[in-house]
Parts: structure tokens; sequence; C-alpha cells
């Protein structure tokens, strides 16, 4: 409504009479009796605005860095520019020959005329879609339905139309979904016990999903399943029943898809130089190195996810930015790097050779989840991390022996963190098992020649 004024008040005198809408004349029209709707227009203009500026900068560093600047701007600028507007309005008032009305009697009868009938109309648009909602709403309840009996569960009845999942949801039957009802995951899928025949046959979707999983012809995915008759159903994977009402539960318990940056290292050569030592100073010189690894890990920022043997596989962002993730697991790289230095400074007597490392880094998405927390208690489930970035990193780690460097980070992590490589850090491609094509990394013979974090 305001911004019909505004624009009628401006631009449409200039195109209906000829009328110059300067600024001059807009304080004229608009000081005071339009002040208020003009601060709710730009009120709302202006914060409409700022929310999509903010969550499109909001991944860039050098905005985190900065946020006080633009939350500052964000209020001044309105601010400022509404105080000058009232400003300038009440100084024109004070001028004796001041702005001439520009309408004749007629003129501002048309417009006045315009003026309502356009609010007439806008009402008469919103009046109609509330209408046609009010229509759906209504029809809904005289729509035809179906009935759910969930084996010893509630028969519920839900119009035709409905997934089964957001039947679950509606009459607040606990119901697993990791992904969310996307079909991205088989942790809704129900056995159908009665009714099957009458179903509509999977969608091309749901069917990739079933045989991923092997699913036999009785079970269906929920989220996907409009049934078109009644049926009696029962769920095969347990849901947490507070989490289904609504209480707050541990989100790890089912997975989170989250982008992460994910770091696997592994000590090279340990197995050779382990030989002919005695166990106890194996398991010395072992926690040695991943003891200081997992110091190096933790103090920038990450969550060790688990030691393999002579290896440590870590896990950055679980409640940072993707941004802030990889220039973490960059930083730890570098960090490790000078602890690996450190050692074979202070353990050379003990050494035949020194100690050398592959760290890999890669970001993208990937599910963190409570592995066994079904099991057991699931405080006692430690986090950790699954999918295709995992893998790669993984098998980033193991390129760097081949390669002959100490750290391999893909291209990905390094533009996420907002770090330039630097002279010392070289750019190749290289194929990875499980992929199409090649993928693209920064390799670095010392992770302490990886580019530092801007301070």
């Amino acid at each position: 409504m305001f911004l019909i004024r505004h624009v009628l008040g401006t631009r449409g005198v200039a195109e209906m009479f000829g009328i110059e809408d300067s600024y001059r004349y807009a304080l004229w029209a608009m000081w005071p009796g339009e002040a208020w709707g003009q601060a709710a227009l730009i009120l709302l203009v202006w914060v409409h605005g700022c929310i999509g500026l903010h969550f499109w900068l909001e991944a860039r560093p050098w905005y985190r860095r900065s946020q006080w600047l633009w939350y500052t701007l964000a209020v001044l600028i309105p601010t400022l520019a509404y105080a000058g507007f009232a400003e300038a309005g009440r100084r024109s008032r004070l001028v004796e020959d001041g702005f001439q009305n520009p309408f004749t009697a007629e003129q501002y009868a048309t417009i006045q005329t315009v003026f309502a009938a356009s609010a007439l109309a806008y009402w008469a648009v919103l009046a109609t879609a509330g209408a046609v909602l009010a229509g759906f709403l209504i029809a809904a309840r005289f729509r035809a339905r179906f009935t759910i009996a969930y084996d010893n569960g509630p028969t519920v009845v839900a119009p035709l139309g409905t997934t089964v999942l957001d039947v679950s949801r509606t009459h607040r039957i606990p119901h697993a979904s990791v992904c969310g009802g996307r079909s991205r995951c088989s942790t809704c899928r129900v056995r159908v016990i009665e009714g099957l025949a009458q179903l509509p046959p999977p969608s091309e979707t749901e069917a990739q999903v079933l045989r991923r999983v092997g699913a036999p012809a009785n079970v269906r995915l929920a989220c996907q399943l409009r049934p078109t008759s009644n049926l009696r159903i029962s769920t095969l994977l347990p849901a947490d029943r507070g989490a289904a009402s609504g209480a707050v539960a541990d989100k790890y318990l089912w997975g989170v898809e989250q982008e992460v940056t994910i770091l696997f290292c592994d000590l090279r050569g340990f197995t050779r130089m382990s030989e002919g030592r005695l166990s106890f100073d194996v398991v010395f010189l072992l926690n040695q190195f991943l003891g200081r690894m997992a110091e190096a890990i933790e103090d920038s920022g990450g969550f060790v996810d688990k030691f393999m043997g002579d290896g440590i596989m870590a896990i950055f962002g679980i409640d940072g930015t993707p941004a802030e993730a990889a220039a973490q697991g960059i930083a730890a790289a570098r960090a490790m790097g000078g602890v690996l230095e450190s050692l074979n400074q202070s353990l050379r007597d003990d050494l035949g050779e020194p100690l050398s490392m592959g760290i890999g880094l890669h970001s993208g998405t990937a599910i963190l989840g409570r592995i066994g927390a079904a099991h057991r208690n699931e405080a006692f489930a430690r986090l950790t991390a699954l999918g295709e970035t995992v893998n790669i990193a993984s098998r980033l780690e193991g390129e760097t022996k081949a390669l002959g460097v100490q750290a391999a980070v893909s291209a990905r992590c390094m533009d996420l963190s907002g770090l330039l490589p630097g002279e010392k850090v070289s750019a190749l491609a290289v194929p990875i098992r499980g992929l199409s094509v090649p993928i693209d990394i920064f390799t670095a013979v010392r992770a302490t020649d990886l580019p530092a974090p801007v301070a």
C-alpha cells in the first residue's frame, strides 16, 4: 500500500499530468502527511534488502570479520536518510515562497480518485487470494480421504494427495526421516501390511532409493508414498519420540548433512621404524606423534574423529561456517607440519631416520552422526563423518606419498578458505579412485608452506 501511493504520487503524476516529480515536489507532497508511510516503506524495503545481502555475503571471511561495520551501516543509512528527509520537509514549510501546488482542482481530484481505486484494487486482489486459500482449505475437508493404520499404533484419516510421512508428522506419530523427506535417504521406509495392491507404483526417484537398499516389494518410502486407498503399515526404523513431539534431541543421533572440511594424516614408514623396538617404545613414539598432532588439530578448531593405527582423522566445521572450516583445516595442517619438525628435533637421538607424514584435506558435504548410538547410550557414541567427502580426503592423503609431498589440499578447500596458495604451493589435477574426472588440488612439500590465515 505504501509503495503504490509512493509510485503514483511521483512517477504517476509525471506521466498523467506532466508534473515534474523533483525532490522539492516530493517534499511538498509527502511532508508531513505521508511521513509515517514513508518511514514504514523505508524500513520494509531496507530490511528486506539487508536480509538478502547478509545471506549472500555471510560465507565470505572478509564480511564476517567486519560484520560490526555492516550492522552499523545497516542502521545508520536509513536513519540518516529519513532524518535528512524530515529536516528538509520541515524547512520547506518554513519558506514563505514555498513550493506552489502544481495541481489544478481537477487534476488533484483525479489523483485522489486513482489513489482510492488503487487501494480498492489492492485489497480486492488480497481478498481474492484469501478467498481462494479459504476455498482450498474448505474443499480439503470434503475431499476424498484414506485411512492409515499404524501397526501397534493409532489409526488416522488423511486427505488424498498427502504422503505417509506428512500424515505421521501431522498426527505427531514418531517417524524417522534423516533427510527431511527429500528422498535422499531410506530411513522413513515403511512395510505395507495391507493395501499394497491398491498403491500407485513407485516413482523413479523412490524406486532408485529402494533398489539401493535392496528393499522388497512391500517396502515403500513414506516421504514419496501418496496412498489412494486405505492401508496398514509398520515403520521399519525407530524414531526418537521426543524429537517427533518437538522436544530438543541430539541432532546427530540420526545424522546431519553438513558442509565440513575433513583432514587425514598418516605417519609414513611406521612399520619399518618399529621393527626391533620394544613394544613400550613403539607405544611411546606413537603417542608422542598422535598426541601432539591431535593438540594441533584441536587448537586450530578441529574435532579429532578417530585414531587409526598410526593415522588420524579430523573434522572441521561442526559448529562454524564452511569458509571457517576450510581455513581452520589449512591452519591445522600448517601447525602439524611445525609439530613434526619439533618432534624430529627432540627425538633425533631415538630415531634412526626423521619422522615423515602425509596430510590430505578436502571440503564438501558429509553426513555427521553418532555411530553406535542405538546400541549404547548416545553419550558414549563418538561423532563421525561419512560420505564421499571423507573418501576423497583419505585418497588425497594417500596421494601425498606418490607425489612426494607432505600435504595435498583440494581446490575446493583452498577456495573456501579465501587463502592464496603462494609460490611454494603447486597446483595440479590428480585422478581419484571412484571419481570419473580428476580433482584439482594444491600440494606443498612441507605442510608449513601452506598459506597462513590472515590475522
